[in-house]
């Protein structure tokens, strides 16, 4: 016996198709309110709301279904009743807010930035800069590695006032674009820098700072050979090349910067033990007693007696007999106040001498050797004339450094590589004079145009960023885009969520999430037959006859040829034409019998072109 439940259910549908659209929603509200909770009954008559003329009411159903999938993590679900809502009401921000919210949680960044972008250019054509600067912040969050997004809030910051916010962000833009090999767009950053804060005058030496600190050191390294090219005498420069050459293990590139740094600045007691300490990684055992010789003095009389011991001790490690060696092990030991360090160097030492008669003969001081250095090859040669952008952002730029007359290399001195293959080389040193400066200003987003006269500069004279967010989504590298590679999740969310669409009839989102979900090679045939199922269902057979009409190949698999021939055989039922339909069922039947309803369809409609006794009754055969 029926239900009171089904009895109303049935007393609707009628008054549907009799077009009582009014009738049948007031009976839907009698059902619920027999069964409050059932949510596919709700979503009916939200549906039946928004065909009865009623769109306040059917957004107040949909919100509340979507709440509930919402609230269970059901995000997918809450995203296609969200999309109902935003298509009755597509200009209202806080169905956009909810949407981008949703996919956010579910992990879709391309789909999330999109609705935040839409916010976004609400909020600025209502003039509401202190929104649009929070729904920047929420798209860095989605997309923390976009360096476009990054620029664009870089630059609200500082039109909020908010400077250090924003130039920590410019530095952060910097090392992406430093990281991707980004030339010109790193130079035009830098530029913008220079313009909006002239006191920065050290920012890209920051940036490479930064990537020294991360580990980044092989990104770093080619940015800090440009500037050093122009500033040879900046001491800080030198110190972080020497960290990128250590982070790399590079001994051969770093006792050649060493030997250079030193020639700047001779008295500069860490870089004489760097020198040694090369030596000895490079077990150059005879050239590092030699620079021991010449600047063991000049470390003690410093008070930095404590860097010789690491020295001596390795040095003992590659030769423990060497009298040489331990003995002045023992007196840096001494020197640093280690006191039982040196007792024990003692001993070894007696014990030694009580072997041998005579002790092995000191090797002879002997001038630092330049053999090392590849890093300034090619000096004395005419330099060319070459871009400073490329170089610091990873590309050899061949610009120069200075180097005063009285402090030429020697002419026996081994030049540094001035091959841009040579890594780590660094090139020739003309005079200041002969330095040409060409940048080179690749496609970046920023429309410079000059500041009015009496006005800050600060918005006017450095135009925005970017004059259309729409930029920073589509040339996002994880955006998702249809073609582009995408990870199994990615292609399982864009692929619910395109039938949880579908399911909807929002074909329209239903096609757009399928094409995404397209792009892993896996699912490849069955989106694009989804797609087609979704044009069937929208009226447009023709197109959806194309497609699925050029998907057919013989060397396709079983499964895929009998997905592609079954949708077809659907879309040329819809266009009447019965016999290909039903020849198509019957190739699928013939390889594959159990594949959907293929061979109940191929049964039914077989039994309709069987007539009985009584049906052919009046009937004769001529």
């Amino acid at each position: 016996m029926s239900s009171k439940k089904d009895k109303l259910i049935e007393e609707a549908q009628k008054c549907i198709q009799r077009g009582q659209l009014d009738k049948a929603v007031k009976i839907y509200v009698q059902v619920l309110s027999l069964e409050p909770s059932a949510i596919n009954l709700r979503q009916k008559l939200a549906d039946l709301l928004v065909k009865a003329g009623q769109p306040d009411d059917a957004r107040t159903e949909y919100e509340g279904i979507g709440k509930h999938y919402a609230s269970n993590g059901f995000y997918l679900k809450a995203i296609a009743v969200y999309k109902q809502v935003q298509k009755l009401f597509p200009g209202d921000i806080a169905t956009t807010l909810t949407l981008a919210g949703l996919n956010e949680k579910h992990g879709l960044v391309g789909n999330a930035l999109a609705e935040y972008k839409l916010a976004y250019d609400y909020y600025e054509r209502e003039e509401n800069h202190q929104e649009s600067l929070k729904i920047l912040e929420k798209m860095q969050g989605v997309d923390p590695q976009n360096a476009n997004i990054k620029l664009k809030l870089a630059e609200a910051y500082f039109h909020a006032g908010k400077k250090e916010d924003a130039y920590a962000l410019f530095r952060q833009v910097a090392m992406l674009l430093q990281e991707r090999g980004e030339s010109g767009a790193f130079a035009r950053l830098n530029a913008r820098i220079q313009q909006i804060f002239p006191e920065k005058t050290e920012f890209i030496a920051e940036v490479l700072a930064k990537q020294l600190e991360e580990g980044n050191a092989a990104k770093a390294v080619s940015g800090l050979q440009a500037l050093l090219r122009n500033n040879p005498k900046n001491k800080k420069i030198w110190e972080l090349i020497i960290l990128a050459y250590r982070q790399l293990g590079q001994y051969q590139q770093l006792r050649s910067v060493y030997q250079h740094f030193l020639r700047y600045f001779p008295d500069e007691v860490s870089a004489k033990t760097g020198l040694i300490a090369c030596h000895v990684q490079q077990k150059d055992l005879k050239g590092a007693l030699a620079l021991l010789d010449q600047y063991e003095q000049d470390v003690v009389s410093s008070g930095a007696s404590g860097e010789l011991v690491p020295i001596y001790r390795d040095l003992a490690e590659h030769d423990p007999i060497n009298p040489r060696v331990l003995e002045g092990y023992k007196m840096a030991c001494q020197a640093a106040d280690m006191p039982d360090e040196a007792s024990q160097l003692e001993s070894r030492i007696l014990a030694l001498k009580k072997l041998s008669s005579k002790a092995d003969p000191l090797p002879p001081p002997a001038a630092p050797s330049d053999e090392a250095g590849d890093f300034f090859d090619g000096y004395g040669e005419t330099p060319e004339v070459s871009e400073v952008a490329d170089g610091v952002a990873g590309m050899d730029a061949g610009v120069y450094m200075p180097v005063e007359e009285d402090e030429q290399p020697a002419a026996e001195d081994e030049p540094l590589a001035a091959d841009p293959g040579t890594e780590g080389g660094i090139e020739a040193l003309p005079d200041d004079d002969e330095i040409e400066i060409e940048v080179d200003i690749d496609d970046f987003p920023f429309e410079d145009s000059p500041a009015a006269d009496g006005e800050d500069g600060a918005r006017d004279g450095g135009a925005d960023a970017f004059d259309d967010v729409a930029a920073l989504i589509s040339s996002s590298p994880r955006s998702v885009k249809f073609g582009s590679s995408l990870d199994g999740s990615d292609a399982q969310s864009h692929y619910d969520l395109g039938l949880a669409f579908k399911e909807m009839g929002l074909y329209d989102e239903a096609i757009s999430e399928l094409r995404q979900a397209a792009a892993d090679p896996a699912r490849r045939m069955e989106c694009l037959v989804l797609q087609a199922a979704c044009l069937r269902e929208r009226g447009e057979l023709g197109t959806a006859e194309r497609i699925l009409t050029s998907l057919i190949n013989p060397e396709q698999s079983v499964e895929d040829a009998c997905a592609v021939k079954y949708e077809l055989a659907l879309v040329l039922e819809a266009q009447g034409h019965n016999e290909k339909a039903a020849a198509l069922m019957a190739e699928i039947d013939a390889v594959n019998a159990d594949f959907r309803d293929v061979h109940e369809r191929l049964k039914n409609a077989g039994e309709s072109l069987e007539f009985s006794d009584e049906e052919l009754q009046g009937f004769e055969l001529k």
